[in-house]
């Protein structure tokens, strides 16, 4: 049995999980798909205060309460900000993590400061003042290349506005993530902006990642919840012998343990 830990992205909510987490589980597998503060059933606890750093801080109090270890770590799109910083300050319980068209965050700067002025623009134009603070409204749920007319009805329905400081707080990271040794980077194919195909292209030159891509939209969880089980399983499974591997006793040269 492996802990799964499934971090969902902008505007979403763990409901977005729910075909991924109805596999796992039925495979007798420990499922945690936490909506992060203001979103998704905590939606009412949106407030000024909301930033990255409340994100993070969500997933850290969750493997917390749940004494986690071993987890395979799963982020989809927004939500690599937030996996990135928890793996990085506890990349002890980290089995394995897996990026789902995901960002990666740098250290010291926000989501907004990676994106090029044009973009970071076009993302400030859409900023509503509320009573709860900035927001980001949704994206329309047809960009995401959801296979299913009804998948596209139901994420629109789904899907609420999110804090501003989500994306203007910088990322705080010391590397210590990459100590993990079950790193994996999947894209989507038919989700037609190419940031996340590029990205993968990146991180397909370093060594230390995995590189897969799915045939679906952006939200592949929802398009093709199969195809992700099944790349969480055998992320598992290459962690459960990672981990093996290192706790084998060392041998002499004459082939017995020491």
């Amino acid at each position: 049995m492996a802990d799964f830990l499934l971090v969902h992205g902008a505007w979403h909510g763990g409901w977005c999980w729910r075909r991924v987490v109805e596999i796992l589980a039925g495979e007798g597998h420990r499922v945690f798909a936490p909506s992060l503060t203001g979103l998704g059933d905590r939606a009412h606890l949106l407030s000024p205060d909301v930033g990255l750093s409340t994100h993070v801080d969500d997933v850290l109090a969750l493997i917390e309460a749940e004494e986690l270890a071993d987890i395979v770590l799963c982020a989809h799109s927004y939500g690599g900000a937030v996996a990135t910083q928890v793996a990085d300050r506890v990349p002890q319980k980290i089995g394995a993590l897996i990026f789902l068209d995901a960002l990666l965050p740098q250290d010291g700067r926000s989501l907004l400061d990676l994106d090029s002025p044009e973009r970071r623009e076009a993302i400030v134009s859409r900023v509503v003042e509320t009573p709860r603070g900035p927001v980001l409204p949704p994206a329309p749920a047809a960009l995401y290349a959801l296979a299913a007319p009804q998948d596209v009805a139901w994420v629109d329905r789904r899907c609420v506005p999110q804090a501003l400081r989500t994306y203007t707080d910088p990322a705080a990271l010391t590397g210590a993530w990459m100590q993990i040794k079950v790193l994996a980077y999947a894209c989507t194919l038919r989700f037609p902006a190419p940031d996340f195909r590029d990205l993968a292209a990146q991180l397909a030159k370093d060594p230390r990642f995995t590189i897969r891509e799915l045939a679906s939209g952006h939200d592949a969880m929802i398009d093709v919840p199969q195809d992700v089980a099944d790349l969480l399983l055998s992320s598992a499974e290459t962690a459960r012998a990672a981990k093996a591997t290192c706790a084998a006793p060392a041998e002499t040269p004459e082939g017995t343990a020491s």
